[in-house]
């Protein structure tokens, strides 16, 4: 399958594509190195991650395929077309950004595609780093990589920031039961939670949460009492504080 492709390292990353898409694999591995050495800080790590394999698909059968056949993920095929990134352990499939006018649901924006290359990095560390991210609930994974990549700041085609902006300004935020239960919910509003912990309690909990976290009950394992953290929550974002930088 990887016959005709090629390899782009910087750092401990690696990304692998074919030919014409050199100038995407080289802007990726640098966005790639630079989340890395990020995310080393972000978390405190005593040294860089291990080694990183990306893959850049040249076209939607592709990136199905690298999907299902290295990542060992099963995936619908022809697969939706706004899925565009998958990660698994140390290794990511993108859907290369030159198949994104015909095959994506996406248009290519730089700063956009850089953005999403750290979301995905921020899955690779979390689960690098968690005694069991099997259990780790949905809105917490899409939350800690919504919110540390910056995609929350952006108004951008992803849409992580205007449904928060309209709940805030209908006054009607989600419970935390509607944010388990809907996976748009978990990724629109996920962040927001993230970010109140880390406001209420410092980076330390994130941190904490994610390396100690083995039942998927982020707050019990902060030692917070799910109904007052809500209603907490439920009055930080209704004053907007979610929004503001």
């Amino acid at each position: 399958m990887l016959t005709h492709y090629e390899s782009t390292q910087r750092g401990s990353v690696e990304v692998l594509h074919v030919p014409s898409d050199r100038p995407f694999a080289e802007m990726t591995s640098v966005a790639l190195d630079a989340a890395s050495r990020r995310l080393t800080v972000y978390f405190d790590l005593d040294a860089p991650l291990p080694g990183v394999r990306a893959f850049l698909a040249p076209d939607r059968d592709a990136f199905d395929a690298l999907v299902a056949d290295v990542l060992k993920v099963e995936i619908e095929r022809p697969s939706d077309l706004r899925r565009i990134a998958q990660p698994q352990r140390a290794d990511i499939v993108f859907l290369s950004p030159s198949a994104y006018a015909s095959q994506s649901a996406y248009a290519y924006v730089r700063e956009d595609y850089r953005r999403m290359v750290h979301h995905e990095l921020v899955h690779v560390v979390q689960e690098h780093l968690s005694p069991n991210i099997e259990t780790s609930p949905f809105w917490w994974d899409e939350g800690l990589a919504v919110y540390i990549s910056g995609q929350w700041r952006h108004e951008s085609q992803f849409r992580f920031r205007e449904p928060v902006i309209d709940a805030v300004q209908e006054g009607c935020l989600p419970s935390f039961a509607d944010i388990e239960r809907d996976p748009a919910l978990a990724y629109a509003f996920g962040w927001t939670l993230v970010r109140f912990i880390e406001q209420q309690w410092g980076k330390a909990a994130i941190v904490d949460t994610v390396t100690q976290m083995g039942d998927g009950d982020v707050f019990a394992t902060l030692g917070r009492e799910t109904l007052r953290v809500e209603r907490a929550w439920r009055a930080w974002g209704t004053r907007g504080d979610a929004l503001r930088a």
